[in-house]
């Protein structure tokens, strides 16, 4: 993996966007940025500063700043506030009331991984010059990664704040204006995500074997698939995925893509999130390491400390609590998702275990392995049932129903719960098969940040969590239970206070006050 290191890189491009000041900060070193751009060893560090800034984002710099999760997940019907242990900004999030002194409505971690990111598209092609040693299909791969991490962190904007300014260059002129409004997320769509992800794939190589920590053609062709998705174009996303099926797995074989053989072995499914180097479906996992980077300290990994986020009680009662009677599911991905006897009969829903080595059926005797808080976490971006389910949804939107419902099928045969049939009076509808994509993504891809997303980009969040948020609303005390008000406003996050302040040019979202 990329280790964190205090580098001299790391300290420069990382001084050119304070956590709230990216915007309108200027250049403090003396010495110039194409000076640290001199051989091979230069342009490692330079890979390895970027890296490490998109992890610190998606698990945190401090205990339970998970943003994987915060942005991804915990807004959604998936989890739910601890209500004996809770902090304001968790009330705001699950009940809706963001406010922007929230801390994880602050943008600028995705800006300083950015700014890395424009110093290694400009720079790297002067250290190749310089080093023999940095072939031209090496440079060519490192730019590859570097223009689809750039999609990703804009990709990361848009679906989060909708609007954002465009930075496409390095800040290294105190004359150049630190200042500048937002672009529309169309813009940033079209001009800067596809152009990015259509450059990494034309430099990548696709026979390469996926590195599954570091972004591979795989990768590419999965963030294509996800942003066309986004933008509705189901006719790109089903080329993208198509050309996903195509890429080389870790262990060097394509994902193919033609049925539930080609996904993890339902006897394995664990092996995706405890060992992925070892799984014919991870595509791209982000490596967090104990013994280098400390705990991966997120409401969802074990911390002896009380959680301030739980698995919330709808999906308990309805997915998880079924699992601990006499006549169980046979679904079995909740026993590994969560400690279901945690706790019981009550249960605190807070042991969620997907990311550990767990028996892959588990009984009430079975302790909850404390070793968990010592060893590596993998969180998923992307595998290959997350992409089976969006080839589903995209076939379904082109109106070919026999198709969507078979990928569907692949999933749910996995699982082993009884399969979808195509004549089925309940998917007579595209909307009713949109429906039955959606809850089997809701609970395959449980806890892996993309519940949120996958409600606002399909129009959702009203219709799944208004009752939710009423619910949660009447046991917080609010007695008029408005529901999920101003959805079309209130769907994105508003900007942080800070950020604000540090460029004029920045307008709030609507919906929000400052």
């Amino acid at each position: 993996m990329f280790r964190i290191k205090i580098l001299a890189i790391v300290f420069l491009v990382g001084s050119l966007s304070s956590c709230n000041k990216f915007l309108d900060e200027k250049p403090l070193a003396e010495v110039a940025l194409d000076q640290h751009y001199k051989n091979l060893y230069d342009v490692q560090a330079a890979m390895a500063g970027m890296y490490s800034g998109f992890q610190l984002e998606m698990i945190g710099k401090e205990q339970y700043g998970e943003k994987y999760l915060y942005w991804g997940e915990y807004r959604s019907d998936n989890f739910d506030r601890f209500i004996s242990y809770t902090k304001d900004y968790v009330d705001e999030i699950v009940l809706n009331s963001l406010t922007p002194s929230n801390q994880f409505t602050d943008w600028s971690g995705l800006y300083t991984t950015i700014g890395r990111i424009n110093n290694n598209i400009k720079y790297i092609p002067q250290a190749a010059e310089l080093d023999s040693r940095i072939t031209k299909e090496m440079m060519d791969d490192y730019l590859a990664q570097c223009y689809a991490l750039r999609a990703m962190c804009y990709f990361y904007l848009v679906r989060v704040w909708g609007d954002a300014p465009i930075w496409l260059e390095p800040y290294e002129d105190v004359e150049q204006l630190s200042e500048r409004a937002r672009d529309p997320q169309e813009k940033i769509l079209n001009e800067v995500i596809i152009p990015d992800l259509e450059k990494a794939y034309a430099m990548v190589d696709m026979e390469a074997k996926n590195p599954l920590w570091t972004i591979s053609g795989g990768s590419i062709c999965a963030i294509m698939a996800d942003v066309y998705m986004w933008k509705k174009d189901y006719q790109n996303t089903v080329k993208w995925v198509e050309r996903l099926f195509l890429a080389k797995t870790a262990t060097g074989t394509s994902y193919g893509g033609s049925d539930e053989k080609n996904l993890q072995d339902a006897a394995t499914w664990k092996t995706i999130f405890t060992n992925p180097l070892s799984s014919k479906e991870t595509i791209w996992s982000i490596h967090w390491d104990y013994l280098k980077n400390g705990c991966a300290c997120m409401q969802t990994s074990w911390t002896a400390n009380n959680k301030q986020i739980v698995v919330d009680g709808g999906v308990w009662s309805s997915w998880f609590l079924p699992q601990t009677t006499d006549n169980p599911s046979p679904d079995i991905r909740p026993k590994q998702t969560l400690d279901v006897y945690y706790g019981m009969p009550s249960n605190n829903r807070d042991r969620f275990i997907k990311w550990y080595p767990t028996d892959p059926n588990p009984t009430k005797s079975d302790p909850w392995p404390a070793t968990n808080q010592t060893l590596p976490v993998y969180l998923t971006m992307y595998r290959l049932s997350d992409i089976y389910l969006l080839y589903a949804e995209a076939l379904n939107g082109l109106g070919d129903k026999a198709n969507a419902v078979k990928y569907l099928n692949f999933v749910r045969k996995r699982a082993q719960v009884a399969v979808y049939d195509v004549n089925d009076p309940q998917l007579a509808t595209a909307q009713q098969v949109e429906t039955a994509i959606l809850k089997e993504r809701q609970l395959e891809l449980f806890g892996e940040g993309k519940r949120w997303f996958d409600l606002v980009r399909t129009g959702r969040v009203k219709e799944v969590m208004d009752p939710i948020l009423k619910r949660r609303q009447e046991d917080a005390g609010n007695l008029e239970m408005p529901g999920f008000l101003d959805p079309k406003n209130r769907v994105y996050w508003p900007i942080h206070r800070n950020v604000l302040n540090s460029n004029s040019l920045l307008v709030q979202n609507p919906g929000y006050t400052d």
